[in-house]
């Protein structure tokens, strides 16, 4: 599941440099959610059986754990693999913020909001991780 991780955080990179403007004053808090949230990452079940190939099974474990814990219940209907692709990218969009450092400093303690220059400070670490 390494690789749709991974397919997740240049989508995330993308995103960032995309809607980069209009992030600028936003809280940081809510950046997951304009990130993994607003858009979907995969439009159509062709599409997202070919992206999620032989880790069907352990994507869709993965977004029942998730959303049993979180939610308390399961909501996404495991016969749609568009469903299951989109609702693992907004679970890995969660861990890749987490896991910077960037954003993680930055959550409220130092930056309230969102500029220009922090932007481009997880932009920079975020494709770190691409190469890294």
């Amino acid at each position: 599941m390494q690789n749709l991780k991974n397919d997740s955080l240049i989508y995330a990179i993308d995103q960032l440099e995309d809607l980069e403007t209009s992030l600028i004053g936003q809280y940081v808090g809510d950046l997951h959610h304009y990130l993994f949230n607003e858009n979907y990452f995969i439009i159509g079940p062709y599409k997202a059986k070919q992206w999620l190939k032989n880790d069907y099974v352990s994507a869709a474990t993965t977004v029942q754990d998730y959303e049993q814990f979180n939610f308390g219940d399961i909501t996404t209907r495991f016969d749609d693999p568009e469903a299951i692709a989109n609702m693992l990218n907004y679970i890995f969009g969660e861990e890749i913020l987490s896991e910077s450092k960037i954003y993680n400093c930055l959550g409220g303690r130092l930056y309230e909001k969102l500029s220009s220059f922090t932007l481009d400070l997880i932009i920079r670490e975020l494709r770190l991780k691409i190469n890294g």
